[in-house]
């Protein structure tokens, strides 16, 4: 068990997180609610002393612990853990040359221990006002990693394994936090095999480029490593080039899934209830108005809860983002105010740009290969909020297959994959569509004819959109009960989603629950509510 003595800063949910990830058992300790000998009484076979405000004297029992188990236990401290560990060998914490929150720095390493294995330099994220003074290190503490102005960055115990941190590995824009983290469990328990399965990124191009099948696992540590910053910009390419030609298999893709919601900023569900998504792939370039952005808000207002999912325009003229933000949407909110539109609008709505920003390792491989990769497919099932209900429209059949296995590995309460024989990435007016029908791993695929609930065959032509603010005039029109195809394509795509939200048994029992959130004003509120927590001030 690895103890994780709790200074009370954020950091330490990460830092949990990924100790977790890589197998630990972990319990945490507030530094003020345990003493040392109940700590010696659990046994620990590691101690974590976690980052912290203030200095080494106001972080509870984390100096005693030093002290009191450096003889006995492996130990790693993080930001204040490092400092605690340095002032309890003897050091001295002194004011830092700079303030540092939240910024970058490189950082030169010694190459041992926790930094085994690991390039040189690496960037590491600093959070601190406070640093172990250089002139007072004790005899029994060497620096292990400095930054590039001479700042203590590291330590470790000259004959025990106790090493402390400056950095924080557990920032999201730290290189190779993980490894770092990896390495001091490995420390621990030699013998405990490490469960990543690849040591680098290069390991990981080796075996696509071979047209090797990655597990799920594999898959995992090479997304981590690119969402890490651990992969270098021409080993994303690669990775990502090789990737494509071989195919992603369903478990590559639910992996990669897997990792773009842990990594994202989180938006909690209601515990025990179910929380929809509309997103779909777009790219049918049909030229429709957003129907799957008027939907989420007939499914809120017919009782289902909506974690919407989307970005602005990429094939066509108005994408999901773009029309809220013409119906006033402030797409720049804070994560708090997205969580607060989800609990009391039952509708919220986040901006992937934002919530994705581990995402930005691969935007420059991908705009210089210009290829499709496995982000494409991506998108429309990594949502923030880890939902479990969703409608997905696709823009090919193809696709439509993959996505239905992948939700279903996922773990899907319910999920719709729906295309337009005409080629609608929705459930079309115009002709019949291929739905994949997954409840719980189980796929079903079948036709469905609008006419067999009652629709007559429309034109695409009937459904076209324009840009965001014509598209947002639609969305109002149809929310506010104007009739016509608009409406009935509505309704129709509704149906599919009220049932998915576990609020209707049958998709035309769902229609008429979509035809009363509109003609009640339902859907209407259900707007008002979400602009008036998320809308632009003066909008």
């Amino acid at each position: 068990m690895i103890a994780v003595i709790d200074n009370y800063d954020s950091f330490t949910y990460n830092l949990v997180q990924y100790l977790c990830e890589l197998g630990a058992e972990v319990d945490v300790f507030r530094n003020d609610a345990v003493t040392v000998s109940q700590l010696a009484a659990k046994d620990p076979s590691g101690i974590v002393v976690s980052p912290g405000p203030g200095g080494p004297d106001d972080a509870g029992i984390s100096l005693e612990a030093v002290r009191a188990f450096s003889d006995r236990v492996p130990i790693l401290g993080v930001c204040l853990g490092h400092q605690c560990i340095g002032q309890a060998f003897g050091g001295k914490v002194v004011h830092a040359q700079a303030l540092m929150h939240g910024k970058t720095s490189r950082i030169r390493h010694n190459g041992k221990g926790i930094f085994s294995m690991l390039e040189n330099p690496l960037t590491a994220t600093r959070y601190h006002s406070l640093a172990l003074e250089k002139d007072s290190l004790p005899p029994e503490l060497e620096v292990s990693a400095e930054s590039e102005d001479g700042e203590i960055m590291g330590v470790r115990h000259v004959s025990r394994p106790i090493f402390g941190v400056q950095f924080h590995p557990e920032s999201i824009l730290t290189q190779y936090g993980m490894r770092i983290l990896e390495n001091f469990l490995s420390l621990i328990d030699p013998q405990q095999p490490v469960l990543r399965c690849f040591r680098n990124m290069r390991e990981a191009i080796t075996e696509v480029a071979a047209g090797k099948d990655l597990s799920a696992d594999g898959m995992r540590d090479a997304m981590r490593m690119i969402m890490e910053g651990e992969a270098t910009p021409a080993q994303i390419a690669a990775f990502l080039s090789c990737l494509s030609i071989k195919g992603e298999t369903t478990a590559e893709i639910a992996a990669a899934a897997d990792v773009m919601r842990q990594k994202a900023i989180r938006i909690a569900a209601p515990p025990g209830e179910d929380v929809l998504d509309t997103c779909g792939t777009g790219g049918d370039r049909a030229g429709t108005f957003n129907i799957s952005t008027t939907v989420a808000f007939v499914a809120a207002g017919a009782g289902v809860r909506v974690a919407k999912h989307g970005n602005r325009s990429v094939t066509s003229r108005s994408g999901s983002a773009d029309v809220l933000e013409a119906l006033g949407m402030d797409l720049s909110l804070p994560a708090s105010a997205v969580q607060r539109a989800l609990d009391e609008a039952g509708i919220t709505f986040m901006f992937a740009p934002r919530f994705h920003a581990a995402m930005k390792y691969a935007i420059g491989p991908r705009r210089e290969i210009a290829i499709r990769t496995i982000f494409n497919i991506l998108g429309p099932i990594s949502n923030p909020a880890g939902v479990n209900c969703q409608v997905v429209g696709v823009f090919s059949e193809e696709l439509g297959e993959t996505y239905a296995r992948v939700l279903g590995e996922l773990g899907h309460r319910r999920a719709f994959v729906v295309h337009g024989t005409d080629g609608l990435d929705e459930v079309t007016l115009a002709a019949p569509s291929i739905v994949w029908d997954v409840r719980k791993g189980a796929v079903k695929r079948y036709l469905f004819d609008p006419r067999s609930v009652g629709f007559e065959y429309a034109s695409l032509q009937d459904l076209k959109g324009g840009d965001a603010e014509t598209n947002a005039g639609i969305l109002k029109g149809i929310l506010g009960g104007a009739k016509g195809p608009g409406r009935q394509a509505t309704l129709l795509n509704a149906g599919f989603a009220i049932v998915a939200g576990g609020k209707a048994g049958d998709v035309r029992e769902g229609i008429e629950m979509a035809a009363r959130s509109i003609d009640s004003g339902a859907a209407m509120s259900r707007l008002n509510a979400f602009l008036g927590i998320l809308g632009r001030k003066g909008a």
